[in-house]
């Protein structure tokens, strides 16, 4: 559950020319794809915002409650003293448990199920690479990414039982 690989991927990505540019779109492209499969969701039935800002909220939530009391230090720094330049530090200086960019991914997956806007086999190609060079980078531990997607269910859930006794006038 706290593997990390052999090698030092932020070392090696330090090597190239593009270095700052290549980790900041590794880990920030993820978040403008789900604005746009926020708007394909939101295109489909505008109803469906409600249901994401009710998501993001409690995912911010859980998100912030989890990284505030530092379960564990993100690994990296078991190799750097500093945040990669690129990166806001306020970020990555908190704990790493739970993976909010798993948590998102996990509750957008869910809602790319329900409502068919985009292919399910697209949204995980896009997104799982994107979710490994966060631990392959040393941003989180596989545990992060566990309990990421495990509040991501969670949020759904909850989200969906509240959409359905609102739709049937509760």
């Amino acid at each position: 559950m706290f593997w990390q690989p052999p090698f030092d991927l932020i070392n090696i990505i330090n090597k190239f020319r593009y270095k700052t540019a290549i980790l900041i779109f590794l880990n920030y492209f993820i978040w403008i794809f789900f604005v746009y499969v926020s708007f394909l969701l939101v295109f489909k039935d505008i109803n469906i915002f409600w249901q994401l800002f009710a998501a993001t909220f409690f995912g911010e939530l859980i998100e912030k409650y989890g990284k505030s009391h530092k379960l564990w230090k993100r690994p990296f720094f078991s190799h750097h003293r500093h945040v990669p330049t690129g990166l806001v530090e306020s970020w990555y200086e908190t704990g790493s448990f739970p993976s909010g960019h798993t948590l998102k991914a996990t509750y957008f997956f869910l809602f790319v199920i329900q409502y068919g806007v985009i292919s399910p086999v697209v949204f995980l190609a896009i997104v799982i690479p994107l979710l490994i060079f966060r631990v392959l980078v040393g941003f989180h531990y596989p545990v992060d990414m566990f309990g990421g997607a495990f509040f991501g269910i969670l949020i759904w859930f909850l989200v969906k039982i509240v959409t359905t006794y609102v739709s049937l006038g509760f």
